[in-house]
């Protein structure tokens, strides 16, 4: 195979080719594949069964201790016959399939660096499913806690109101921020 590119070229180097760049979104593109490479950033070296553990746990939501046999095995018969040659026949990883194992290689670095340009892994996320910062939170309760306190008349009702518009719009701003973040 040729060189690896990098993802995010240095001064003078070229930008990957139109065609490259649609192989590595087309590698991307499925999340039992991005499941393998979020592994390997984390393990030089694995197992196959190891892997069809791991993404079956992710998959179903259960700790890997929890997988069930079918579970393990569908998963393993997927990456077997589809995606890990994929992966290896691309270069992102090095697969012997007589031995079953599966090991990184420079071009793995380079396909998580595009997966890293991705909040969360690439899923796509909608602002219901973000979480925001506690500062965000906190805001946004303290303005409820001070125009609360006004109702009860503890302050100056004006107060307290320009004080819970103020927390408000900060909050907001905040979760702003978080959602664009």
């Amino acid at each position: 195979m040729s060189s690896t590119q990098a993802v995010e070229p240095e001064a003078g180097a070229e930008e990957p080719s139109p065609e490259r760049l649609d192989r590595i979104f087309t590698i991307l593109q499925n999340r039992r594949r991005r499941l393998v490479l979020e592994y390997l950033r984390e393990h030089d070296s694995t197992t196959q069964g190891d892997l069809a553990r791991h993404v079956a746990a992710v998959e179903n939501d259960v700790p890997e201790s929890a997988v069930t046999s079918t579970q393990r095995k569908r998963v393993y018969v997927s990456l077997y016959q589809a995606h890990l040659p994929k992966l290896d026949d691309f270069g992102a990883i090095s697969f012997d399939q007589d031995r079953g194992t599966v090991d990184r290689t420079p071009r793995t670095d380079e396909l998580l660096r595009y997966l890293d340009r991705f909040e969360d892994g690439g899923r796509a996320t909608t602002p219901s499913e973000r979480q925001f910062g506690p500062s965000t939170v906190a805001l946004l309760g303290s303005a409820l806690f001070v125009a609360f306190v006004g109702e009860l008349g503890m302050v100056p009702t004006d107060l307290s109101l320009g004080v819970a518009v103020l927390l408000s719009v900060v909050g907001m701003g905040a979760v702003v921020y978080d959602v664009r973040g």
